[in-house]
């Protein structure tokens, strides 16, 4: 079958599913059941046993990410944007990820990496390494890239006794996604250029990160938040919509420069 283990999204009116395609399986939904079989082509419309028609396609990234299975809490694509500017991340940026998680930001890093830079991605828990893996593969799968992706070092460990210096003079950016960022520090003192990002949902810990990073000498130290309201523009109807992507976390970001 030409499109077995494809994943796609499946699209009727404003409601959105992502599934894979699985020769001989179906895919059920409140209005019927459409066989796999029949998806001869993508994107397409297939109907289903009701003959109602859903609209069948490989998935954006934004959609993958907003729809998939996942664990803990990810870093949502509105605040990936941001975090790539605070980062200065490029092509040939070096990374430690602090919080691989559900794997999103470790799946966008990887796309934006290709091969030319390097990625490590640290967690305490082998299997949220296990799902980003999972995560990477899954989207990829159904992308061809005329680039190879970046190989991601999974590193396992608590990030109160993970040693920096190991890996320190491979890393120009340290972002994280861990309700206690300043753990780094217990037993890590910066040594090199560094930018350090982080997510971080609370203001508390807003508070805590920048103080540590001002007594860990970082600079131009910064946060900021990002909202996503999305407006309705039709022959009839021109305003924001009611609902919008509110707060989901601050991102604070600082440098840390040797003179």
């Amino acid at each position: 079958m030409k499109f077995d283990n494809t994943v796609v999204v499946f699209k009727y009116n404003q409601t959105k599913h992502l599934s894979v395609i699985t020769k001989d399986q179906q895919f059920v939904t409140q209005n019927g059941v459409i066989n796999f079989n029949d998806i001869k082509s993508l994107p397409s419309i297939v109907k289903t046993n009701k003959n109602i028609e859903y609209q069948v396609y490989v998935p954006s990234f934004d959609e993958f990410i907003l729809l998939m299975k996942r664990g803990p809490q990810i870093i949502y694509p509105k605040d990936m944007g941001t975090i790539l500017i605070a980062g200065n991340i490029n092509k040939y940026s070096k990374i430690l990820e602090i919080g691989t998680g559900s794997g999103a930001l470790t799946l966008f890093l990887s796309l934006l990496l290709s091969s030319h830079g390097e990625l490590f991605s640290l967690d305490e828990s082998r299997k949220n390494q296990l799902r980003a893996k999972k995560t990477i593969d899954r989207f990829t799968s159904s992308i061809s890239f005329e680039d190879k992706l970046v190989n991601v070092n999974y590193i396992n460990s608590k990030l109160s006794e993970f040693k920096f210096n190991e890996i320190e003079s491979e890393i120009d950016t340290i972002i994280t996604d861990v309700p206690e960022p300043w753990e780094f520090f217990h037993l890590n003192k910066i040594n090199e250029n560094i930018i350090w990002v982080s997510y971080l949902p609370s203001i508390s810990q807003v508070e805590k990160t920048v103080n540590v990073l001002n007594e860990n000498n970082f600079t131009n130290i910064k946060v900021t938040e990002t909202l996503n309201r999305e407006w309705i523009v039709n022959k009839k109807i021109l305003r924001p919509k009611n609902e919008m992507v509110g707060h989901t976390a601050f991102v604070v970001s600082g440098r840390y420069l040797i003179s």
